[in-house]
C-alpha cells in the first residue's frame, strides 16, 4: 500500500514537471537552449521536493529533453512532445531509483568491511595517497570544477590498501555500476562537501589503525549520500553510528563492561 502510494506521488511530481516545463516553452519562457532557473527556484515554483527534482531531471537527461552543464547549469535540449508519457517518466525513474537503492545496499554491506581491512594493511604510502585524492577534491570544490573522479579514485584506492586482489579486481569491475550514486544529477555542492568530510574520517580512522572506526566512518559516509539522494527519510549518520554493519545497534557505553 505504501509502496503504490509513492509510486502515485512519484507520478504527481513528474507530471508537475513536465507540464510545467510545457507551460514555460509554450509562454515563451523557455526555448530550445534555453537555461533553466537554479534548482532552488524550481523546486519552490514546482512545489516538489529538490531530490524529486533531480531524479526526475535524471529521467529527462536520459531522453534527451534536458542536459547539465557542469558550473553552469541545466539547459533545455528539446521541447517536451505530448508522445514523452508521464508515466513512462514515473516508470524510469522508478527503476532508476530501485537501481541506486541496491547499489547503496551493496556498499553498505561490502565497503565498511572493506574500510576494517584497509585499517589493517594499509601502508604509510597508501594513506598519502588518500590526503592527495582529498587535497585534490578539495581544491576542485574551491574553484567549482567536478570533483567526482577524486570520489572514486579514493573508493578504488581504499580498495588496493587491502592486499586483497579479488577485492581489487571486483571493485574496479562494478566501478560503473557503484558510479550510478556518483551521477551529476544527484549531486549538489552540500553533497560533494559532505563526501570530502567523511573522506576524511575514513583517513583518520586509517591513520590510527582503528579498524572498528573505520568501518563506522564508511557507514556514516554511505549513510550521507543516502541522505542527500533519497532525503531526510533515510538514516541519519548519528542513527548509523549506533548500529553495527547489519544494523544491530550498539549498546551505549553505560551498558557495556569496560
Amino acid at each position: 500500500m505504501t509502496s503504490s502510494l509513492a509510486k502515485e506521488d512519484k507520478k504527481y511530481t513528474y507530471a508537475v514537471l513536465i507540464k510545467r516545463i510545457g507551460a514555460m516553452i509554450r509562454n515563451g519562457e523557455l526555448q530550445p537552449g534555453s537555461k533553466l532557473p537554479p534548482e532552488r527556484k524550481l523546486a519552490e515554483t514546482f512545489g516538489v521536493s529538490r531530490s524529486s527534482l533531480r531524479q526526475a531531471f535524471q529521467a529527462l537527461a536520459e531522453r534527451g529533453v534536458i542536459e547539465s552543464r557542469q558550473g553552469d547549469g541545466t539547459y533545455l535540449l528539446t521541447a517536451i512532445e505530448t508522445p514523452l508519457s508521464t508515466d513512462a517518466i514515473a516508470d524510469a525513474i522508478n527503476e532508476q531509483s530501485g537501481l541506486l537503492h541496491e547499489v547503496l545496499e551493496f556498499r553498505r554491506l561490502v565497503e565498511p568491511q572493506l574500510a576494517v581491512l584497509a585499517a589493517q594493511r594499509i601502508s604509510a604510502e597508501g594513506i598519502d595517497r588518500l590526503k592527495i585524492l582529498v587535497c585534490d577534491q578539495q581544491r576542485a570544490l574551491t574553484v567549482g570544477r567536478e570533483a567526482d573522479g577524486f570520489d572514486a579514485e579514493f573508493h578504488l584506492v581504499l580498495a588496493e590498501s587491502t592486499g586483497n586482489r579479488v577485492i581489487v579486481r571486483v571493485m574496479a569491475a562494478i566501478q560503473s555500476i557503484v558510479n550510478e550514486s556518483r551521477s551529476v544529477w544527484l549531486q549538489t555542492n552540500e553533497r560533494r562537501l559532505a563526501s570530502m568530510e567523511g573522506h576524511l574520517r575514513i583517513i583518520d580512522a586509517l591513520a590510527t589503525r582503528n579498524a572498528s572506526a573505520a568501518g563506522l566512518a564508511m557507514e556514516r559516509h554511505i549513510a550521507e549520500i543516502e541522505r542527500h539522494i533519497f532525503g531526510e527519510q533515510q538514516k541519519t549518520s548519528q542513527q548509523v553510528a549506533q548500529e553495527g554493519p547489519g544494523g544491530t545497534i550498539r549498546p551505549s557505553k553505560s551498558n557495556t563492561s569496560e
